[in-house]
């Protein structure tokens, strides 16, 4: 996603970034593409499943998906409890291509009890890629968002369909693209009900937004995924800067780190980072910064939802974009 900044509205997005973003370049694979469409290239690291619930319950159930190029993460809210009882985390292996996620996720429905299930209530999908932007309300004209997206994104018409999700409380559009196999895949999945789609760094903005309430303090956050880590500024004014920034290593990672923070004029030595996502405080990642950043801490998860007891063996900060979606509507 290249970056713009909007003056009229409360959020503002680095125009600077967009110089960082030639300095990544387009990835290039020179892996092979062509897996056998019926070959598991997937593994379930992790499953929650709370006792008191049944599939007898998914009327009044929400079902969740959370989709990238590393992993498919599915979530279940029970909505008279408006409880997390289910969350299944399956990692994908020797995938690289958006074909090839697609074929992974309908082998994952054939081996997934909840997938199987056609009754939900209500589906939401989050899709993480760098591919969006944030355009104020008063300027988004439907007809046109593969346009505005198109300004900051490669976007291929065979290939990519353009969506877009409203944030009511920035008074902003997230414009986002979703590649047209995994959208087939989803409807085949759901069975083709309806499925409300958003792009993660909006369960992201949501969320936080929600956490920091009026709060004064200006706040960084890091939601840190695998080779992606998006870096997210809020202040009493709402949203000031979110980016999403692909890193090789805990080079590249500070590196963004402290140009962000730069460009922000914040402090390392002063400001407080929160860390959300899929870091440890033993990873190679966090140890790099530390070294630069003195004030970090873990974040927590989304607190207008309960959990069920079986979640608390998990790290607060983990699953964070699956728990969000819950916020989003």
């Amino acid at each position: 996603m290249g970056c713009r900044q909007h003056n009229c509205h409360n959020f503002y997005i680095l125009a600077a970034c967009e110089a960082v973003r030639h300095l990544l370049g387009q990835s290039v694979s020179l892996l092979p593409t062509n897996l056998n469409t019926n070959s598991t290239h997937f593994r379930l690291s992790h499953k929650i499943l709370d006792e008191a619930f049944a599939l007898s319950q998914a009327p009044d159930s929400n079902l969740y998906l959370a989709i990238s190029q590393k992993s498919v993460r599915l979530g279940v809210v029970d909505l008279k409890r408006n409880k997390f009882v289910v969350l299944e985390d399956y990692e994908l292996l020797t995938v690289f291509s958006a074909q090839q996620v697609a074929e992974q996720l309908r082998l994952i429905a054939k081996s997934s009890a909840i997938l199987k299930h056609r009754g939900w209530h209500g589906i939401r999908v989050l899709i993480s890629n760098q591919n969006f932007t944030l355009v104020p309300e008063t300027l988004f004209e439907p007809a046109h968002q593969a346009d505005y997206l198109r300004l900051h994104s490669e976007l291929d018409p065979q290939q990519d369909e353009v969506l877009a999700y409203r944030h009511a409380d920035l008074e902003a559009v997230n414009i986002f693209s979703v590649p047209a196999v995994i959208l087939q895949a989803v409807e085949e999945i759901t069975h083709h009900k309806p499925v409300l789609y958003l792009h993660q760094t909006s369960a992201l903005i949501r969320s936080l937004l929600h956490q920091t309430g009026r709060s004064r303090e200006r706040r960084l956050y890091l939601f840190v995924e695998q080779h992606y880590v998006t870096i997210t500024v809020i202040s009493k004014s709402g949203l000031e800067f979110c980016n999403i920034f692909q890193y090789l290593g805990p080079e590249d990672f500070i590196y963004f780190v402290i140009f962000v923070m730069q460009e922000q004029k914040m402090d390392p030595e002063a400001e407080t980072i929160t860390v959300l996502g899929d870091i440890t405080h033993d990873s190679a990642l966090f140890s790099m910064l530390q070294k630069y950043v003195r004030h970090i801490r873990f974040g927590k998860k989304p607190a207008d939802v309960a959990y069920s007891y079986k979640f608390d063996d998990i790290f607060e900060h983990r699953y964070f974009e699956l728990y969000s979606i819950h916020l989003c509507d």
